[in-house]
């Protein structure tokens, strides 16, 4: 196949172009705020609710670390989002620690995936890892309150 001069030339960019980098950090500022939102909730909860809800969420971290590709994080997202398809019949909320584990840890992976591929601002898909992973590892041993 032959490239002529015409097919060298990149494309204008169109207001609603997923390659127009405004696009890119406004979605990824929506991503962020929308997980950071989560985050601000969940920290609020009741110490027991909150360590449970980390726990769960930490554990998925780990096991989600070893994805070497972006098809295995694709995975992990779809079984976290699976999980949280099952719980939301019950209560979407973020006092349940099913669901906010399992949103929380796709939120992980979707951040992780997106700095990964290049679909979220760096900074924002960094800031949110960082902020998951802080609050996964902020859990207090639950009977050393007695």
């Amino acid at each position: 196949m032959r490239t002529t001069a015409f097919a060298a030339i990149s494309p204008r960019l169109n207001r609603q172009s997923d390659l127009n980098p405004a696009n890119k950090w406004f979605r990824s500022q929506l991503w962020e705020r929308s997980v950071l939102s989560l985050l601000t909730k969940v920290e609020r909860l009741p110490p027991n609710l909150h360590n449970e809800i980390a726990t769960r969420v930490g554990g998925y971290i780990n096991v989600a670390r070893t994805a070497q590709d972006d098809a295995a994080l694709i995975r992990f997202i779809e079984a976290a989002a699976e999980e949280r398809a099952k719980v939301v019949q019950r209560a979407k909320s973020a006092a349940n620690p099913l669901w906010t584990a399992a949103a929380l840890a796709e939120a992980w992976c979707v951040s992780r995936l997106g700095l990964s591929n290049g679909n979220l601002n760096r900074y924002s898909a960094m800031s949110l890892i960082t902020a998951i992973e802080d609050f996964a590892s902020k859990r207090d041993p639950v009977n050393s309150r007695d």
